[in-house]
This record gives structure tokens, sequence and C-alpha cells, in this order.
């Protein structure tokens, strides 16, 4: 679970990094894909509730760090939605097309009405809070469903070092 966890937060720093410092200076991207949100419910897919929250968790920490957001408030809302992800591990075979789109995109309507309620205990700070019907969740939405395949694809090629099942256990579960 350790070595999981370790590769896990590696992988959430660089995609943090690339989203941050990269995409965010990318002229025609009316608004960034969130590929942290992306990474993380495959990893909550993959793992379960535990490692889903421990990794919602720390994703938000590192964006509250280079966002500038009060402590806590990516925390919060990612940690609720890798959880509610993990409850699903069991349940969902995550390769294919169907899986990461789905679960991506009720991902993001999710996080988009959180922050809306969240933001509502943070009056006095300059949090970015958008709508459901409005043209920034439009664009985030496609780009978040468009592009969960493909991090999904890419992240299952290193499944050996993410999961924390033992090749038995997934063979049992199927």
């Amino acid at each position: 679970m350790l070595r999981s966890l370790l590769v896990s937060t590696l992988m959430l720093l660089c995609a943090t990094i690339i989203e941050s410092s990269i995409l965010s200076n990318i002229s025609f991207l009316l608004v960034v894909p969130d590929l942290v949100l992306i990474c993380t419910i495959y990893f909550s897919l993959l793992n379960g509730k535990l490692m889903g929250e421990t990794t919602g968790f720390i994703s938000g920490l590192f964006l509250d760090f280079i966002t500038g957001i009060p402590l806590g408030f990516n925390c919060l809302y990612r940690t609720i939605i890798a959880y509610i992800c993990g409850l699903f591990s069991n349940t969902v075979i995550i390769s294919g097309i169907i899986v990461p789109v789905l679960s991506v995109g009720l991902a993001t309507i999710v996080k988009t009405v959180l922050i809306n309620l969240i933001a509502l205990f943070f009056p006095n700070t300059n949090v970015y809070v958008t709508g459901i019907i409005s043209y920034e969740f439009l664009f985030e939405f496609i780009e978040n469903i468009v592009l969960a395949p493909f991090i999904f694809r890419l992240l299952g090629a290193f499944n050996r070092y993410l999961s924390i099942k033992t090749t038995k256990d997934r063979v049992d579960n199927v």
C-alpha cells in the first residue's frame, strides 16, 4: 500500500505541475482540464475508498499550495469526490471508454456543485465560482470527458505499481 501511495502521490504532483504551469499558459484553452481530478478518480476506482480519499486529500493539498486558495478548500471537495468514486471500486471495470467518461463526467458535475456550496463558507476569498450553466463549465466538462479514456489508459500501464490488490485478488473479483 505504501508503494502505491508514493507512486500515486508522485503522479498527482506531476499532473498538478502540468495542469498549473503548462496547460494554464495555452491561450486557446478557455478552461484548463482537471488532470488531477481524472487521476484521483482513477486511483479511487482502482483501489477503493481509503486510497481514494487519501489521494483526493493529497491532490487537494497540492492545488491549495499552488493556487493560493485557503488551505483545505480543494482538499474538502476532492476528498468527497474520491471517496464516492472509491465506493464503486469493486463494482466497475475501469478499462474501456464508458466508465472513464461517465465517472469523470459525473465527478466534474459534483465538483462544480461542491465548489459552489463550499464557496459560501469562504465569502472574503477570491474563489472562482462558476455555475453548471456556463461556458466555463461546459468547456471543462467536455475537456475532462474527452481526456478521461486516454489518461485512464496511460495510468493503466502503471497498474503494477498503483494497485494495492495482488494479482490473485484481481482474478478473484472478476
